[in-house]
């Protein structure tokens, strides 16, 4: 195969590698990033979950003080029967006293209904705090992992870089620029193998003769429709 096709095939996967490498490396922060997003949305949760404890822990206080005023006002009403001088004073008051039973039992029963609200949101205030440690653990071991990935690739693209520009010295001038605008302009596939009688990056059917110039390999060759340039791929 000649030399400077063979320079262009090793100087493309260096290329492909490198751009692996720095789109990884562009997606750490995002990871980051997401997972502060998961953690204090946990937080969140654990925090309005307090606050709805101190919210109806108020609102079952109101009940108990509004229960209290009424359990207080049917005490007077029935120390008041003593004082009545007629029938229809004592069935008036009776009736008063009636009327009161029953918002008693109306806010008895909301006291009820608060208080099992206030249980409900207690019992799983432990599992939201579970919860809020699970993910601290979680984003701490992310956070060390990705750090730590984020070390190894430096170091890993700074040597493709250095080996790339090693090998970019021994290619001919013009035949990198052609490469690198090639590059630019195909998704960083500038070289391709032959699939057949076609070009494995356009899938154009290529004639006979430009097919048997690229197998037998001495010159480089290029595509007759996208321009990149072909090489004839190893025999298994």
């Amino acid at each position: 195969m000649n030399n400077q096709l063979e320079l262009l095939i090793q100087n493309q996967k260096l290329d492909t590698q490198l751009n692996r490498q720095k789109d990884e490396q562009r997606r750490l922060p995002q990871i980051i990033d997401s997972a502060i997003h998961k953690l204090e949305e946990t937080r969140r949760s654990l925090t309005i979950r307090m606050s709805e404890v101190d919210q109806v822990n108020k609102e079952r206080k109101e009940k108990e003080m509004a229960l209290q005023a009424i359990e207080d006002g049917i005490s007077k009403m029935r120390m008041r029967t003593t004082d009545l001088k007629t029938n229809k004073e004592y069935q008036a008051l009776l009736k008063e006293i009636e009327t009161a039973n029953t918002e008693k039992g109306r806010v008895e029963e909301e006291l009820l209904s608060v208080m099992e609200k206030l249980d409900q949101i207690k019992a799983s205030i432990p599992l939201q705090n579970k919860a809020v440690s699970e993910e601290e653990q979680s984003f701490h071991l992310l956070k060390e992992q990705t750090d730590a990935r984020s070390v190894q690739l430096v170091e890993q693209i700074l040597a493709v870089e250095q080996t790339s520009h090693q090998l970019t010295q021994t290619i001919e001038a013009k035949l990198l620029t052609e490469y690198r605008h090639l590059a630019a302009t195909r998704k960083g596939l500038a070289v391709m193998p032959l699939s057949g009688n076609s070009c494995s990056g356009c899938h154009f059917s290529l004639p006979p003769q430009l097919v048997s110039e690229v197998k037998i390999g001495e010159k480089i060759m290029r595509c007759s429709y996208c321009h990149r340039v072909l090489y004839s791929p190893p025999q298994e």
